[in-house]
């Protein structure tokens, strides 16, 4: 084509093939069917594309059936140049159509026909329509995911020799159609149970491939039975404390361990722990029924309790601990961790908080401060970090030697609303939280503040050498313990980050950096304190 008397090239069109299926597999499913209208040779590269995908939600049969045909069609089309298939993924809703569940498994018999590796089915289902049996017989097989559907004893033994994920989720299946599932794949590496119904009891035995277990939402589950050494991540989250028994004395291997909502006790903790001599990583969140932990374990690198509210004491022997997060009331803690490269700690207290609750939350500061120079520490209320000034005439600051200091202020987990945090802003002082934390860490050379979401200020901060203001030391500084950091600073850099957009995933990006930097002098307090009006 010639426009302006240049030739124009369609430089993309001349691309490879695997160069442009490599383009089109950052697109929708549904975009990447329309380029065939584009050219011939995008109608070619269409027609050989790795992945079929087809998914909607269509309460209509007729529209069902025209998508289905359209479907049958091109994988007619497939099967006569002999053009396998990498991925096909259904999702299609045929609620009250018997026809077009018919033509919805004739369109999964072609494409495991045409030597399917990756298959995932959604909304399978008429009132939870029972699987085509087929598909548990197709050996080229490597991912197989299944939603919405009912899974019952196959009538032979199960042949998925090559499956290496598995991936159940809202699937109603008893243990034995679980069981005869499971195995006749041999060869199996992640395996997923996600809102299952009718599964009492899971048994995992002799399967030596199998690295990866992540259960969710698993009510009905009594009882976890693993016997294979090679385990090496376990996650199971629940969403209330349903009693159930797990055991992973076997897993020998396992170095990544994630509870959640799991009613287990200090004793199986203790001995479980004792059992898994690699464990690396270890996350307990909401285990109501721990109240004193015993965590000895040589290669663990990363120990996380969250919201564990009858825990009272927590002794940790891990002399390789590099992560430490810690979010609850005040415990009593002891621990022989030499060096940690980042320590979060989020106190919350269900009692009013008093100058004595101030003054034990300072003694288990001042214990972290051994372990680590760089401290996370997270609240609700910036207000919770001041200090009061008859606290400061007979507290000594706890954390005098860490150099950097992060602090967060979070709103309530139930409304992140933009509007609640604003209304928080209003009560929110830069410069009283700044104050109350430079107490809190004399002389600190880095402190963060971020505040709701929305805002974050990073402080860069340089002192004088001599801690004297105009000649002589102030007489704000006689009295106290350490020095009024307000008459120390020289200089103070500060940069503000404001996040002005939320992603799909709902998470707020940062959009706006703003730079500021300030003397030294009576009125820094004031200079800081101005901030405060920018968020």
């Amino acid at each position: 084509m010639m426009r302006s008397g240049v030739l124009e090239v369609d430089g993309i069109s001349a691309l490879p093939e695997p160069i442009l299926h490599h383009i089109l597999s950052f697109l929708p499913f549904k975009e990447v069917a329309q380029t065939c209208l584009l050219s011939k040779r995008w109608k070619q590269v269409w027609q050989t594309f790795p992945d079929v995908e087809v998914g909607g939600v269509f309460t209509n049969p007729r529209k069902s059936k025209e998508i289905l045909t359209s479907l049958e069609r091109a994988l007619l089309n497939r099967q006569d140049k002999m053009i396998s298939i990498k991925k096909f993924s259904l999702e299609l809703d045929l609620i009250n159509s018997p026809e077009n569940a018919s033509l919805a498994g004739q369109c999964l018999g072609l494409a495991i026909e045409s030597e399917v590796k990756e298959l995932v089915l959604v909304h399978w289902r008429s009132e939870r329509r029972n699987l085509p049996e087929i598909i548990f017989y197709v050996e080229s097989l490597h991912v197989l995911e299944l939603s919405y559907c009912k899974l019952q004893q196959p009538s032979k033994n199960v042949k998925l020799f090559s499956l290496r994920k598995l991936a159940l989720r809202e699937v109603c299946a008893d243990d034995q159609a679980i069981a005869s599932l499971i195995s006749g794949c041999p060869l199996i590496e992640y395996l997923e149970i996600r809102s299952c119904e009718g599964l009492e009891s899971l048994d995992l035995v002799n399967l030596s491939n199998l690295k990866e277990i992540i259960l969710v939402n698993t009510s009905d589950i009594k009882r976890v039975e693993i016997k294979t050494s090679n385990v090496n991540a376990l996650a199971i989250h629940q969403t209330y404390l349903f009693p159930i028994e797990v055991n992973v004395s076997s897993c020998g291997n396992l170095k990544c361990l994630k509870f959640d909502f799991l009613p287990i006790e200090d004793e199986w903790l203790c001995n479980g722990i004792s059992k898994l001599p690699l464990l690396e990583y270890l996350s307990m969140t909401k285990c109501h029924k721990l109240t004193s932990v015993r965590i000895s374990s040589p290669c663990l690198k990363t120990l996380i309790l969250e919201c564990c509210d009858k825990l009272i004491q927590v002794e940790i022997e891990t002399p390789n601990l590099s992560i430490f997060k810690y979010h609850g009331d005040l415990i009593s803690f002891s621990s022989n961790a030499l060096s940690l490269s980042e320590t979060s700690l989020c106190f919350s207290s269900h009692l009013m908080v008093n100058i004595e609750w101030v003054v034990e939350y300072f003694e288990i500061l001042a214990m972290f401060q051994k372990f680590s120079k760089v401290l996370n520490l997270q609240c609700r209320e910036g207000e919770n970090v001041i200090v009061p000034q008859e606290l400061r005439q007979i507290q000594s600051p706890p954390l005098t030697s860490v150099k950097k200091l992060n602090y967060s202020v979070r709103t309530d987990s139930w409304d992140f609303s933009v509007a609640n945090v604003r209304a928080r802003s209003s009560r929110f002082s830069i410069a009283n939280v700044l104050d109350g934390l430079l107490w809190t860490s004399p002389h600190a050379e880095m402190v963060s503040i971020e505040h709701g979401h929305l805002h974050k200020f990073s402080f860069q901060i340089s002192y004088k050498k001599q801690l004297i203001y105009d000649g002589e030391i102030p007489r704000c500084c006689q009295s106290l313990p350490v020095s009024c950091w307000q008459h120390c600073i020289n200089e103070v850099k500060v940069e503000h980050t404001k996040s002005l957009s939320i992603t799909e995933d709902g998470e707020l990006q940062h959009d706006v950096r703003s730079y500021y930097c300030f003397e030294g002098g009576e009125d820094i307090f004031e200079k800081i304190d101005d901030l405060s009006e920018v968020v």
